[in-house]
């Protein structure tokens, strides 16, 4: 029957108080994670923000973890400490709670550890059994716990619960194994012997010696001290100790080594009785020896399996706590890297677990080759790696080691016939900067690695306390989303299709989002925050209906209607009411279907075939065209034209933009497929199409239709309504370049011969003070009003937002306040800003005499000293070290 308590926890700690415990607590052994709690009290609201992380965190270690307030009798605690113990949550959730499923025999030792803690505020770490609340099952949890202080007196416990039983449940299979194992070892399946103790001579050996020693029965008869002289030297001293103990008439157990007859090392087991006369005197020695070796290794195996993961022989996430616990306590500085594998499940999933473990099994000893002795690592998860780096010269050092990770294990892996290609992204922290114990370093090292995850993947980002710019404006996007569906802030812009001649043939619906504080916002920032949040059915639904509604008005002003087509996003693809909706759209607006076409990427027909067909198959009877976009980027191209029924192919524009590099592979796969869309009856779009070399190659292998910059840029619906009126546009055979007034500053402008490091950050967005981290730009020259920088970020050029930029020149630092004046979009996804600065006269005191001696060293063709300068590519730069 299992006791209940139901008097406060507290009377019952004051009445046991000098009651002493009449059992002896069994010391037990085991593993158990522990978890160290920071002693300073938060504020609810901290630990409200941080509730997520924690649980996250909790998640990864399957712990639980739980505070109790002495004085009130009031325990606060984290999901898995519910899950755990197998109850409620209730309002009033006291010490008697977790107490009621308590095992009735360990009720009393549990009781008194804990009653002790409270009394007198000492820490504990305990072990006990639980039948689960829900499941009634029998569990094995252990706890550990520290006591808060206050004006000297313990009023507060604080720890972590874990559930221990699957350890337990080994542990106990292995002690069953051991006791029948010596209930066959007492039916003669052992090596039985009995010696004259005086003169040592051997009365009786069992044929189970013999099988043991694995030498002749008889050598034990004629050298009777034969074997144990083959006892290994290093164990040879503990046994002839022990053997004193016989003389007292005590029997002894000993365990040791010894190399066997064919040079087999094994580990035995002896239990030595002596047999006394009537004299008191020892007549003779009885001993049972047993092998041993198969539970010493199996022993062996668990310890190890305790601390090391099996599968990569890398230390596993208890040794990694235990080592970050370690290193804190030495206060020296150190960084975290939590490395995952990207996409790793679909190798699990299309090719089977045992590839995707030979698969871990090589990029771990990847990782130790880069790695090798400078640094720890333990395999925290399934693909889930995390390395400490402890001496390092600087955090370059530390990033320049995941960059070479990252590029290790990127390489091509062959396993069993199959060339697998799989990218890491990393996340660092660095003590003590970015915590001071191991759970929030882990945790912010995961919040970094998220944040790569999100950005890309294929690389890693830092950690910061504070959000960066871009991250900043993702958050501003995701929480204005909403509201800008609900007032149709989101315009449509529409990019011109022409054919060969130059005739409008029809154009592609892109969406932008006009943010009163960001500017115009491209799909390509906010259509993923719309699909983390669930939100992309209704933008897609919208941009349908606007597109309908669009056609019918052109043909209400007798405007040639031509094609329009909307990229998709597969999640609607996966929707069973898309091909209704689209439906009571074209007839609400009476607009012919084969004026709508629907672009749907290769990636979205391998996630969910069945659903995707049927809706492809029931679109294409109504009318609606079906393309799918970006050709020949996905798994397979080929396969999509045998088994969809397509009408247009758009040719990716990585492919387009090489088609004239001279190395004949791009120009190559492009008319291949512009001949194997012709053979087919499917017509071919070629997209990015920005110069002239690149019109008169794809005019030459008959592309049907060409969309691209070299024609126009997505513009607002009165712009194209222009050209649909002309019906014509002319390619643009030379690309203008106009110096900016901007750049024509009244004060003398430093050309640097590279680029100059700097940082950018948001100080104020329209009149509200913001405290944002710091994003890396490139200053590629530099006056006393201002300088021209690049970045990877889309920052709109008005006055609401004010920004802050920092940099070293010639080992002066300086951080100024400026304003965007001026952008000009570069290549892959970087932009020009022109800065005008806010100097004080300080300041502009500070900075002029420092332009002037840098004009002069590179007067003389002189590196500048003191100034961080990026000699690589400044956009391959920005890409790979984006905060």
């Amino acid at each position: 029957m299992m006791k209940t308590k139901k008097s406060n926890i507290l009377d019952i700690f004051k009445n046991r108080r000098n009651k002493q415990s009449k059992k002896e607590e069994k010391q037990k052994h085991g593993s158990f994670m522990s978890y160290r709690s920071s002693s300073n009290i938060q504020s609810e609201k901290a630990l409200a923000k941080s509730e997520v992380h924690l649980n996250h965190a909790q998640q990864i270690a399957s712990i639980g973890s739980w505070e109790y307030n002495i004085i009130e009798d009031k325990i606060t605690c984290s999901e898995n400490f519910y899950d755990i113990f197998g109850i409620e949550k209730t309002d009033d959730f006291s010490m008697n709670t977790p107490f009621s499923v308590v095992h009735p025999d360990d009720y009393d030792s549990t009781f008194q550890v804990v009653s002790d803690a409270c009394n007198m505020g000492v820490d504990y770490a305990t072990e006990f059994r639980i039948f689960h609340g829900k499941t009634k099952e029998l569990r094995y949890i252990s706890v550990q716990a520290e006591s808060v202080m206050k004006d000297e007196k313990p009023y507060q416990l604080i720890g972590v619960v874990k559930d221990d039983t699957p350890y337990k449940l080994l542990e106990n299979e292995l002690q069953n194994t051991i006791n029948n194992l010596k209930y066959v070892y007492d039916h003669l399946n052992v090596g039985i012997w009995m010696r004259e103790y005086m003169e040592g001579e051997i009365v009786f050996a069992s044929k189970g010696m013999e099988e043991i020693l694995e030498y002749p029965i008889q050598k034990l008869y004629d050298e009777p001290d034969y074997w144990k002289n083959m006892v290994l030297p290093e164990d040879r001293k503990e046994l002839q100790d022990s053997y004193q103990l016989l003389q007292s008439g005590q029997s002894i157990e000993n365990r040791f080594r010894l190399k066997s007859g064919n040079g087999k090392e094994k580990w035995l087991y002896e239990h030595t009785i002596p047999w006394m006369d009537d004299n008191s005197e020892i007549k003779y020695l009885f001993g049972m020896v047993a092998d041993i070796s198969a539970e010493v290794e199996m022993r062996e195996k668990l310890d190890y399996l305790a601390k090391f993961d099996e599968l990569t022989n890398f230390p596993n996430q208890k040794s990694l706590f235990e080592k970050l616990n370690t290193l804190c306590k030495k206060e020296q500085p150190f960084a975290v890297l939590y490395l995952d594998l990207d996409r790793f499940h679909i190798i699990n999933d299309s090719l089977g677990y045992h590839i995707g473990d030979d698969l871990l099994i090589n990029i771990a000893k990847r990782l130790q080759a880069v790695v090798q002795d400078n640094g720890y690592i333990a395999r925290m998860s399934s693909d889930d790696f995390v390395l400490i780096l402890e001496k390092y010269p600087n955090n370059a050092h530390v990033f320049q080691l995941a960059e070479q990770l990252i590029r290790h294990i990127n390489q091509a892996i062959t396993i069993n016939d199959f060339e697998l290609k799989i990218t890491a992204s990393i996340g660092i922290s660095f003590y003590p900067e970015d915590g001071d114990n191991k759970l929030s370093l882990i945790e912010n090292a995961h919040s970094a690695l998220f944040r790569a995850k999100r950005q890309g993947k294929n690389n890693y980002r830092l950690y910061s306390s504070h959000q960066d710019i871009s991250s900043y404006k993702k958050y501003i996007l995701e929480k204005d989303m909403r509201k800008a569906i609900v007032n149709e802030d989101f315009e449509i812009y529409y990019q011109p299709q022409v054919n060969k001649e130059g005739i409008i043939y029809g154009a592609e619906a892109l969406l932008r989002w006009n943010h009163k504080e960001w500017g115009l916002v491209s799909p390509g920032e906010f259509i993923p925050l719309a699909e983390e949040n669930h939100l992309i059915n209704r933008i897609g639904d919208w941009v349908i209906r606007k597109v309908c509604a669009q056609l019918r008005d052109w043909k209400d002003k007798d405007l040639t209607i031509r094609p329009i087509a909307i990229n998709l996003s597969p999640i609607r693809f996966m929707k069973t009411d898309l091909v209704a909706y689209v439906k009571r759209q074209l007839d609400l607006f009476d607009v012919p279907a084969k004026y709508l076409e629907f672009e749907i990427t290769e990636g979205s027909l391998l996630k969910e075939e069945k659903t995707v067909i049927s809706n492809i198959e029931k679109l294409r009877n109504l009318g609606v065209k079906i393309a799918i976009d970006d050709f020949g980027t996905g798994y397979s191209s080929l396969k999509y034209l045998r088994y969809f029924q397509v009408d247009t192919i758009k040719i990716d524009q990585a492919f387009i933009k090489d088609v004239n590099d001279g190395s004949n592979v791009n120009s190559a796969i492009v008319s291949s497929v512009l001949h194997l869309a012709r053979e087919m009856g499917i017509k071919a779009v070629a997209e990015g199409v920005e110069e002239y070399e690149q019109f008169e190659f794809l005019k030459q292998k008959e592309c049907d239709i060409i969309q691209g910059y070299l024609f126009s840029k997505p513009v607002p619906v009165n712009q194209l309504e222009k050209m649909m009126w002309a019906g014509y546009l002319k390619p643009s055979k030379v690309k203008q370049l106009k110096e900016r007034e901007e750049e024509r500053r009244r004060f003398y402008r430093l050309e640097f011969l590279f680029n100059v490091l700097g940082k950018m950050t948001i100080t104020e967005v329209s009149n509200r003070q913001v405290n944002l981290g710091v994003t890396p730009i490139l200053i590629n020259n530099i006056s006393i009003g201002g300088m021209k920088i690049l970045s990877s970020l889309n920052l709109p050029v008005n006055t609401a937002i004010k920004f802050r930029f920092s940099f070293t020149l010639m080992n002066e630092y300086f951080e100024l306040e400026g304003n965007l004046v001026w952008k000009e979009e570069a290549k892959g996804n970087t932009y020009f800003y022109g800065i005008e600065f806010n100097l004080d006269i300080r300041n502009e005191d500070r900075l002029a005499p420092i332009i002037n001696k840098m004009s002069a060293f590179r007067n003389m063709n002189h590196e500048i000293p003191g100034t961080e300068v990026v000699q690589e590519d400044p956009f391959t730069y920005l890409q790979k070290h984006l905060f």
